[in-house]
């Protein structure tokens, strides 16, 4: 017959192994990300270090209407989600060991990033009304898009309560197996 206690082990031997296979997955999807963002990003912050006009084209800022933020938004913008882009990629490689300081990377770059990516979607969005975008529009907010739904993909998973409660299961000290032992033979001895 099979023990409560033993049932509960195999069955959290279970979760683990299903969690560390998915936290290794998040982790090669944030590496991939943190690879592709960086560079997209770097090359960006290069193109526009030679002062070129970035109003119109794929990164179609729509801030840049407005003198106020001509510029200097998406400079600014720039310079965050490249940060982000090594954040999140680091956090994944922090993921593959796993660390629970990998998980709080890509939270953290998670929420930046879909705020200033739900932002520029939204006056994308809000400028043109939704109707006769041009055609660097449409990829522009199609880019900020699925940054959104790749950023909030990894935070949901990430702050779900199998990796939170595998994370706080690791960090407990480990066994405290001769406390236990003292105790069941204590608990064996007295019982028989």
């Amino acid at each position: 017959m099979v023990s409560r206690q033993q049932m509960h082990r195999e069955r959290q031997s279970f979760l683990v192994s299903h969690v560390v296979l998915l936290l290794r997955l998040a982790a090669v999807v944030s590496i991939v990300s943190g690879l592709v963002g960086g560079f997209w990003w770097l090359a960006n912050l290069v193109d526009i270090s030679d002062g070129d006009d970035m109003r119109w084209g794929f990164l179609h800022n729509p801030f840049m209407q407005f003198r106020l933020f001509n510029e200097t938004f998406l400079e600014i913008s720039l310079w965050v989600l490249f940060v982000c882009s090594g954040a999140i990629g680091l956090g994944g490689l922090l993921l593959l060991i796993p660390q629970k300081w990998g998980a709080w990377l890509v939270t953290w770059q998670a929420r930046v990033s879909i705020i200033i990516h739900g932002v520029v979607a939204f006056f994308i969005v809000a400028m043109t009304f939704g109707f006769g975008m041009m055609p660097w529009e449409r990829k522009a907010l199609a880019l900020r898009l699925g940054a959104i739904a790749v950023d909030l993909m990894l935070w949901t998973f990430l702050r779900s309560n199998a990796v939170i409660g595998f994370f706080a299961q690791r960090s407990h000290r480990p066994g405290r197996a001769f406390e236990v032992i003292m105790k069941e033979a204590t608990a064996s001895s007295s019982a028989g």
